[in-house]
């Protein structure tokens, strides 16, 4: 073993039997000359998640790196990340859900050596691709790297440009950030940005320039939901988690524009393709109109509200687009 400390990769998962093999067979593959532990939450899961597990646990040669923790009764996402990361000894703290893996066999090597040489560093990111697993395609994403420090939280701002599954965290860090904000987190699905968010606002942040996991995008999932109230709880979380973040730390409001004009375009878009008049007024009934008053630059607001959106906006609200769906 070397001078490398202890690295913790904390995977929850649940409903993954389809998925949980190739997220942990990722970790297992990490070429590394460090001690390695895969903190693994399984949060109750009915299908076969805990047997597929079980047969790592029996068979693969490096079963070992695994401390497997079935809960007893469903926690919920949040809850169930929290306790992983109370389990997590490591220096370090890697993260892969359960329906994600990694593709690359020194992404944890090349992470530790760069953390270990800045201190000052506290999350390093890598570049992803996405997978659509209703589909099969594979998507090159691509990369995102923002020069100068002072700009990673405005663009972080705008959109997430980090894959939690890309991320490695220095523990101190992800540790005081969890702290901060484990009241907010709790009963909501935006966890990983808030984290990030509060990561790069009391430390530095590294791109390493290749990738080396694969985002998995699953539709009715808590991230892509197909419900329109989970969808309408979704993409208002995400913008709530930006504002609350501006907001508790005395940012500057204008870097709320393109996401307050994201989530209105977001809710719009939606409400011009609903089956059900009921899910349009739903929609449209949660518009961020009073933030773009407050907060959002004219000059954004123009940039991203285009005509193509208000003209959707009028026909969802006269029911034009709910005929179309009828009519197809």
């Amino acid at each position: 073993m070397s001078q490398y400390p202890k690295v913790s990769v904390c995977m929850i998962t649940y409903g993954h039997e389809n998925y949980i093999r190739q997220a942990i067979e990722g970790v297992l593959m990490q070429d590394c000359n460090f001690e390695v532990e895969l903190i693994l939450s399984n949060d109750c899961s009915l299908d076969q998640t805990d047997y597929i597990i079980q047969d790592i646990l029996s068979n693969h040669p490096r079963s070992g790196w695994i401390k497997y923790f079935k809960q007893n009764k469903n926690l919920g996402i949040m809850p169930n990340f929290f306790f992983a990361l109370e389990q997590c000894s490591g220096k370090y703290v890697a993260m892969c859900e359960g329906d994600d893996f990694w593709i690359t066999k020194d992404k944890l090597r090349k992470q530790v050596e760069i953390l270990e040489e800045n201190e000052e560093i506290g999350l390093v990111y890598t570049d992803v691709k996405q997978f659509i697993q209703r589909t099969g395609q594979f998507i090159d994403i691509p990369a995102r790297f923002v020069q100068r420090q002072s700009d990673v939280i405005p663009e972080m701002l705008k959109s997430k440009f980090i894959e939690f599954a890309t991320t490695m965290f220095r523990k101190t860090i992800l540790d005081e950030v969890v702290k901060k904000i484990k009241e907010e987190l709790k009963n909501k699905v935006i966890g990983d940005t808030r984290i990030i968010l509060e990561t790069v606002y009391i430390s530095k942040l590294h791109y390493l320039n290749e990738v080396t996991a694969v985002y998995r995008i699953l539709e009715g999932s808590a991230s892509h939901p197909k419900e329109v109230d989970k969808y309408i709880f979704a993409i208002k979380d995400s913008y709530l988690c930006r504002k609350s973040f501006v907001k508790r730390n005395k940012l500057n409001t204008i870097w709320l524009s393109d996401a307050i004009c994201n989530t209105n375009r977001g809710l719009i878009n939606n409400a011009f393709v609903a089956k059900k008049y009921i899910d349009v007024i739903k929609l449209l009934k949660n518009v961020l109109i009073v933030d773009v008053f407050k907060y959002c630059n004219w000059n954004i607001f123009r940039k991203k509200m285009k005509i193509h959106i208000w003209i959707k906006l009028i026909l969802s609200l006269v029911g034009v687009g709910i005929l179309r769906q009828k009519l197809r």
